[in-house]
């Protein structure tokens, strides 16, 4: 019996514990679920408050980006100011005067607080945020804010969050090739390139050939960037194309091999990116060429004299951006004699004295007609004597480098030809460097930037060719100086050119080795241009493949044996309006042997008046 009572005593106290068990179990369960409830609740409301700083962020960021628009410029912290942020249903901006409302402050690159922004150059170890291996001037700014819940379930939640802004000047001539237009390599002679190649449209990259199998002899070793399409013989369909009616200067059908890429390979190298604009942080808008306005036509603007008129007003974005409005000496040419007038202007805080005056004149030396053969006509050529200039330039108070040269003889039925410049005796170069700029069409004849007057030979790069590409672009002891040439188109004549033979058979116009040291910046006839009705060639065919960046700078001798040595920068920004010539080969012109480079100084030291793009960029996100 005893016993018995003992079985049901522990039957009866192993159910109550199991009871217990049970409920034990459920209050920790009802408990859990109920903390993770709460815990789930306070996760969605700090995302919600989360993402409601970020809106304000981005409420400040469109904010910051319209009045640099409308400054055209950086702004002060003052400028920046927010007064009446956006509201936040459901949350409140912070009250406390350390981190409270929302703000956008200009600092320094390390975040540091200042009043105005101020230039930073972008460090060499690292590039423009989104721009691999690009440089510029920094203007940074500082966004932030911090929020709370206006009804706040539990303890209250203050998220802040921060974003780094950046207004970036981008010069230009950082670059071998700066194109606005499609950038186009088809099949060219051997050709490495060295420094950034850019375009804000197409990249059509096709590699010639050499050996069995095929190898490349397109070689980039810096970084390649597109913002339209990227087209090669590797692309997968319908990027694998080669440049619009390239195939109508060349029988060859085959497979072409796609560039190398040296210094890191494809992925490393060439990446799709937003646009550079070269007209400020809102180009939009700017350029109509389809209002009776004639000074917002094309980018072209910015080698061209403003017109006058109240029906002509200048955009702010593009008169700041003139070079003719930049210059410090504006040389004006005007007459259709061997001797034409010659007036001068100065700006920009340049003076000269009347002997300055004077010396600045006899440079001009006179006119003379001569037949360009990509034209297929005979144009006036205004002669400048660079060297004529230089005593005076270096002299001259205040001269900021810019010197605008122009030829306004109109083109009539008595004198219908088109009035371009010569650039001669540019061998040595004021010490500051020279930048000269034109709306007219532009020869270089011979050595430019070089050190030598008077004797190629001495340079070099011309006296052994220059095979391996490392022989000195200079004379002994010269340092070549920051230098660009702008204008409607550049025309590259040899040390060896000769008026006289200007119109004869292309083995009789040979060239010479010739070395330029120079950026340029001019236009080109796109491929499949057909000239319209106030074209020079107003009613030849369609034209076919433009020539392709090798092909910028213009030839019109038998270059075949001699070596064209260039240390530079080329920018593409408009079509060429003057000289519209298609381009070909036949009797035009016969290639180099190019040993083209960038020029690594202009990383320091850029030419005079050179132009800046502009990209606005982002930071990460930054909470708090």
């Amino acid at each position: 019996m005893h016993t018995h009572n003992q079985s049901r005593g522990g039957t009866l106290l192993a159910a109550l514990i199991a009871v217990l068990v049970v409920a034990t179990s459920l209050g920790i369960a009802i408990s859990t679920t109920g903390t993770t409830a709460r815990m789930s609740d306070r996760g969605r409301d700090y995302a919600k408050a989360r993402l409601a700083a970020e809106s304000a962020i981005e409420y400040a960021f469109g904010i910051w980006k319209k009045r640099l628009q409308n400054q055209d410029a950086p702004i002060s912290t003052k400028d920046a100011e927010i007064s009446n942020p956006p509201a936040l249903p459901g949350f409140d901006y912070s009250s406390k005067k350390k981190d409270g409302g929302l703000a956008v402050q200009a600092t320094d690159r390390y975040g540091t607080p200042m009043g105005s922004a101020k230039a930073t150059p972008v460090p060499v170890m690292t590039s423009v945020p989104g721009y691999p291996g690009w440089h510029g001037n920094s203007f940074y700014y500082l966004a932030s804010v911090r929020v709370s819940q206006s009804s706040p379930r539990g303890a209250p939640l203050n998220p802040g969050v921060k974003r780094r802004f950046a207004y970036v000047e981008v010069p230009l001539f950082q670059s071998m090739f700066f194109y606005e237009h499609d950038l186009e390599l088809y099949k060219p002679a051997p050709m490495i390139i060295s420094g950034l190649v850019h375009t804000n449209s197409n990249l059509y990259l096709m590699a010639g050939q050499s050996g069995s199998p095929a190898v490349s002899n397109l070689i980039f070793q810096d970084h390649v960037s597109h913002v339209g399409h990227y087209y090669a013989e590797d692309q997968p369909a319908p990027y694998n194309i080669p440049a619009p009616r390239s195939s109508l200067w060349s029988s060859y059908s085959g497979p072409l091999p796609p560039p190398d890429y040296t210094n890191g390979g494809f992925d490393a190298q060439v990446h799709q990116v937003q646009r550079y604009e070269p007209l400020g942080p809102d180009p939009v808008g700017v350029i109509n060429n389809s209002d009776a306005n004639q000074n917002n036509d094309s980018l072209r603007e910015l080698i061209e004299p403003p017109v006058d008129g109240k029906l002509n007003p200048d955009p702010p974005q593009i008169a700041k951006r003139r070079l003719y409005n930049q210059a410090g000496i504006i040389i004006t040419i005007n007459g259709p004699t061997a001797t034409p007038a010659v007036t001068l202007a100065t700006q920009n805080g340049t003076k000269l004295t009347p002997d300055q005056e004077k010396l600045i004149k006899s440079a001009v030396t006179g006119k003379t007609t001569i037949y360009d053969q990509r034209e297929g006509y005979k144009v006036d050529v205004a002669n400048v004597n660079i060297g004529t200039l230089i005593p005076t330039l270096d002299a001259a108070s205040g001269f900021n480098g810019v010197l605008y040269i122009h030829d306004i003889t109109p083109v009539t039925a008595s004198d219908p030809q088109p009035k371009t410049v010569r650039l001669q005796n540019g061998g040595v170069l004021p010490a500051a460097g020279l930048s000269v700029v034109s709306q007219n069409p532009v020869y270089v004849q011979g050595d430019f930037n070089t050190g030598t007057t008077n004797n190629p030979n001495a340079v070099p790069a011309n006296g052994t060719g220059n095979p391996d590409n490392d022989a000195s672009p200079t004379v002994p002891g010269y340092t070549r100086k920051p230098a660009a040439i702008m204008a409607d188109a550049v025309m590259l004549l040899s040390n060896a050119w000769n008026d006289s033979r200007a119109n004869d058979q292309l083995d009789n116009r040979v060239a010479s080795n010739t070395t330029y040291n120079v950026a340029l910046l001019s236009g080109v006839m796109p491929s499949g241009y057909i000239p319209g009705p106030d074209d020079p060639h107003a009613g030849a065919a369609q034209y076919g493949y433009s020539g392709g960046a090798n092909n910028y700078p213009r030839f019109l001798e038998d270059w075949h044996s001699s070596t064209c040595t260039y240390f530079g920068s080329m920018v593409e920004l408009f079509r060429s309006e003057i000289f519209t010539g298609r381009w070909d080969t036949g009797n035009i012109y016969s290639p180099p042997n190019r040993r083209w480079n960038f020029d690594n100084s202009f990383m320091s030291k850029a030419p005079p008046g050179s132009l800046d793009a502009v990209t606005i960029t982002r930071g990460s996100w930054l909470r708090f």
